[in-house]
């Protein structure tokens, strides 16, 4: 989201880039698990981009190891998946996409990751 304005981008032109993680938790206990989009820029989801394309759903997974998964779903029925590294300092998050992408930056607190990718603000919460 994240990367999901990448990942819309992706699917009408083209992108997304990898680090590790040694320290796992947030400032309120392990960041591992599953989060789902709620919100880009404010807007709860579905959001609809300039393109015309609709942003239905995001999955992001975030694992011990310091991996993450994407999982973005749109109203074509098509998805757009990234993975890549995360690390965690102190609830401040840096994710490193694998591939062609660039870096984005992202932070923690409880429950809700929040991501800047491309201009846009996507909220997650944990499932």
């Amino acid at each position: 989201m994240r990367r999901i304005a990448l990942a819309a981008l992706a699917l009408t032109m083209t992108t997304m880039a990898g680090c590790s993680s040694l320290d796992a938790t947030s400032p309120n206990g392990s960041l591992e698990g599953t989060y789902s989009l709620v919100r880009l820029n404010g807007q709860l989801l579905p959001y609809t981009f300039s393109s015309g394309l609709t942003l239905v759903s995001d999955d992001l997974t975030l694992y011990r190891d310091g991996t993450y998964s994407d999982v973005s779903r749109y109203s074509t029925g098509s998805s757009h998946s990234e993975s890549g590294y995360y690390t965690n300092t102190n609830g401040s998050l840096y994710f490193e996409p694998n591939g062609s992408g660039s870096p984005y930056q992202g932070s923690i607190s409880g429950n809700v990751l929040t991501e800047i990718v491309s201009g846009y603000t996507q909220t997650f919460e944990r499932d």
